[in-house]
């Protein structure tokens, strides 16, 4: 299990606007793309409900949860003014991938048979 893709998905509410936190996300793009066993990460936002996210793929269980303890022990929550009682975490070990054949991203040697 310590090998298979892990799926991580973090959920919040801010106090700061969706154009303060797209900033900070920019300014740590490359801090992002420099963690340890991350192989993609997306942000979102949810203007009816004014969440924001952002999921990320990791190479294994271990590397995600080393993340996730920096994101809790860095103080991460300050910097995107993150209310505590919103803040929702998620793990999941990816079992299956499958790729929408109706898009310009799928390539036939990507789905399992």
């Amino acid at each position: 299990m310590l090998n298979e893709k892990v799926i991580v998905n973090v959920q919040f509410k801010s106090t700061l606007s969706p154009k303060q936190l797209k900033k900070i996300s920019i300014k740590s793009l490359d801090e992002t793309a420099n963690v340890k066993g991350l192989i993609t990460k997306y942000y979102y936002t949810n203007p009816e409900t004014s969440i924001i996210g952002g999921t990320y793929l990791f190479e294994n269980l271990k590397l995600a949860r080393e993340y996730l303890s920096y994101f809790l022990i860095q103080g991460i929550g300050l910097k995107y003014g993150i209310i505590p009682d919103t803040l929702k975490m998620d793990t999941g070990i990816v079992h299956l991938e499958i790729n929408g054949k109706n898009t310009k991203y799928y390539t036939k040697d990507h789905n399992p048979k």
